[in-house]
């Protein structure tokens, strides 16, 4: 018996000796290499990447913007009251951001900006879906030793490293900039030309949507994060695709933009209008370009209000004064294209549905 024990001890240790160091070498996520970054074509964990990166350099920036990978074709550097790193990632969401911002101003960085780029994604995603995905799973920064080395554990997955392994050999790097441009603005390419497929003429969509009205609670915890250390806090909607906004609408995103007024004031870009209705501000169903971007830094940042998109409600500032006046216009819109709102169709009857049809 006490042969077989080492025998099996010697089995595992080895088997441990050869995965570890594989793993951490191919490290398909970054996480093991995270101020050293390799463009292997897989998507690597940015709620772990670009903390990490502010806690290494803090004295490079002074102000945040947060949101789900759409906020990467912002143009940080145009935003002109602070030093901003883009601390965008795959769905990032409101209880994402908070977490993430207890956890830079406990070890020391406290920003005098914040800005916070919300959509469908914040409403409809549950953050506890990220916990089992390895590009967006967050790090306990604030845990114990135990849960940190959980969070190194599960990215030595032999199969997981494995199946990498022809994404990484098929990836050929186009973007030479990738490494450094994300460790410094973090934005993602903004050079990128748009070349919209036809066939991306359809809702992004997924089919774990659903409404959650905890988001609410986790953008109320982060206005009173940024009034408890006099942080500058500024909301904005983002410009979703016309296809994937009328799927929006359907299922309850009116709800979310009125609602938040009464959390917070924000500047919104969603709707039907000259931009969101026009494939040639959009790489695909999800992410807009910097053209819209720029637009968008135009009105937050410079006062650049166009008079007929501001008419569509692009640009318009919301306070729980006037969003009946933004409701007012988004549902006209509505009206004007035949689209019932609040269906909830693909969500909360979305059960429903599937019984009828069958």
């Amino acid at each position: 018996m006490k042969k077989f024990v080492i025998k099996c001890a010697a089995f595992f240790g080895i088997i441990f000796l050869i995965f570890v160091p594989f793993a951490m070498l191919l490290d398909p996520y970054n996480v093991f290499h995270a101020q050293k970054l390799v463009d292997n074509g897989v998507e690597p964990n940015k709620n772990y990447i670009k903390p990490l990166n502010v806690i290494k350099h803090m004295d490079n920036y002074d102000s945040l913007l947060f949101g789900s990978s759409r906020v990467g074709f912002l143009d940080v550097e145009r935003m002109n009251d602070g030093v901003y790193y883009d601390m965008m990632a795959s769905e990032g969401l409101p209880a994402e951001h908070v977490s993430i911002l207890k956890s830079l101003i406990k070890r020391g960085f406290i920003p005098k900006n914040v800005i916070v780029g919300v959509d469908d994604i914040s409403y409809f995603v549950d953050p506890a879906s990220h916990d089992n995905i390895l590009y967006r799973k967050m790090f306990p920064w604030d845990g114990t030793p135990t849960e940190k080395l959980g969070f190194f554990l599960r990215y030595m997955d032999p199969i997981t490293n494995i199946q990498s392994l022809e994404t990484i050999s098929d990836h050929n790097i186009s973007d030479k900039g990738w490494s450094d441009r994300l460790l410094t603005t973090g934005t993602e390419n903004l050079d990128i030309k748009a070349e919209f497929n036809p066939d991306n003429l359809k809702p992004y969509w997924a089919d774990y949507y659903m409404p959650r009205p905890e988001v609410f609670d986790d953008l109320r915890e982060l206005k009173e994060l940024c009034q408890e250390y006099d942080i500058k806090l500024t909301v904005f909607t983002n410009p979703v695709f016309g296809y994937t906004y009328m799927k929006d609408i359907q299922n309850g995103y009116l709800v979310f933009l009125k609602e938040l007024a009464d959390i917070t004031d924000y500047y919104n870009f969603s709707g039907f209008n000259d931009m969101t209705l026009d494939t040639a501000n959009y790489y695909e169903n999800s992410h807009y370009t910097r053209a819209i971007g720029d637009k968008m830094i135009g009105v937050m940042f410079y006062g650049e209000n166009d008079k007929r998109l501001l008419s569509q409600g692009f640009g318009y500032h919301v306070t729980s004064e006037n969003v009946d006046e933004l409701m007012e216009i988004l549902e006209s819109q509505a009206i004007n294209f035949d689209i019932e709102i609040n269906t909830y169709a693909d969500t909360l009857n979305k059960s429903d549905n599937e019984e009828a049809d069958e």
